[in-house]
């Protein structure tokens, strides 16, 4: 499957540019999904994006902006996930000099820095309780104080949120507040996992394959048939940044100019359902994903930065799994 007679594209991870024309999409559930988001675009509402980590819900919120009326304003982004408790009021709302210890300057936040524009709040469901109260406040009234501050500023941004947990539970659970998910619940488009858009791996591969080319300055020309049909085999947990991540490291490694399926260091899918689930194990899709962080894990020798590469996960996600998941690391 070869790669070498088409022409260079952008990467499909750069921000810059990024539109519903330059996604890959080969399937029905993602073209759903991207024209609920085209559809809603110009509208200005809110958006939640519901969906597993890895699926591209970056990119669409990109592309939503690049293609509404504020698309020459900023578009700025935020993983909730990624930045301390501590930290993340200072990282939405800016800090006055000596508002605490180590700030020695005025911080402008990321709502300041949006005005006008666009501000995408990924995995929102890691958010304290206390900075949502705050974004509740400033996505109601359009207003807030910088930490260590006293002067109200005004801002205007459209707000486009994310995330790969369960609001329903999230919400039963008191964890994230009713009036806020209401408030950001305005248009809500579920982006599907990668399993059930299979017919994008081939083109996503290809894609990455360019990338690679191009960065590293490898001169891989495709995928052998074998290990495209492992490809085709595995579930994907990971979802697009997980193949991105096999890929890369396969286009590394690769002795020739073609990818074999050695080299994806994908394991063989099962062929019963009995290693498919064992005997008596919780069949739920948390029970499934904490098996197979588990099975990467042992894999990597627990090296979590290979871990959460190959998972498509950033590092306080998959430390935050492995809490919730009780996973020991062996003696």
């Amino acid at each position: 499957m070869s790669v070498q007679d088409q022409p260079t594209i952008t990467s499909a991870y750069r921000s810059v540019g990024v539109t519903f024309e330059s996604l890959v999409c080969n399937s029905e559930e993602f073209r759903e999904a991207l024209r609920l988001a085209a559809s809603a675009a110009s509208k200005d509402v809110s958006i939640l994006l519901l969906g597993e980590t890895g699926t591209g819900k970056n990119l669409i919120a990109q592309a939503i902006h690049n293609a509404s009326r504020r698309h020459n304003k900023p578009f700025v982004s935020v993983n909730c996930s990624a930045i301390p408790d501590t930290l993340l009021e200072a990282e939405l709302f800016g800090s006055e000099k000596g508002a605490y210890t180590s700030a020695d300057k005025l911080r402008r936040g990321k709502f300041e820095l949006a005005d006008g524009g666009t501000l995408f709040l990924d995995e929102i469901g890691d958010m304290s309780a206390v900075a949502q109260a705050k974004v509740l406040r400033a996505f109601e009234y359009r207003q807030f104080e910088r930490v260590g501050g006293e002067q109200t500023l005004h801002t205007d941004v459209r707000i486009i949120a994310a995330t790969n947990r369960s609001m329903e539970q999230l919400l039963t659970s008191g964890k994230f507040r009713e009036d806020l998910f209401y408030r950001m619940n305005e248009f809500t488009i579920e982006v599907p996992p990668l399993r059930k858009r299979k017919a994008e791996i081939e083109p996503l591969s290809q894609r990455f394959i360019r990338e690679c080319n191009e960065r590293f300055g490898t001169h891989i020309k495709g995928i052998e048939p074998a290990a495209m049909q492992r490809m085709q085999a595995h579930d994907w947990p990971g979802n697009v940044r997980e193949l991105r991540a096999v890929i890369k490291r396969a286009s590394v490694a690769a002795p020739g100019d073609m990818i074999r399926a050695d080299d994806l260091r994908l394991a063989v899918a099962p062929t019963t359902t009995d290693e498919i689930v064992p005997p008596n194990a919780d069949s739920s899709l948390a029970g499934m994903e904490a098996r197979h962080i588990e099975k990467v894990l042992k894999q990597t020798g627990w090296n979590k930065k290979e871990t959460s590469s190959l998972l498509g996960i950033s590092r306080p996600t998959l430390d935050r799994k492995i809490s919730e998941y009780n996973l020991k690391k062996p003696e």
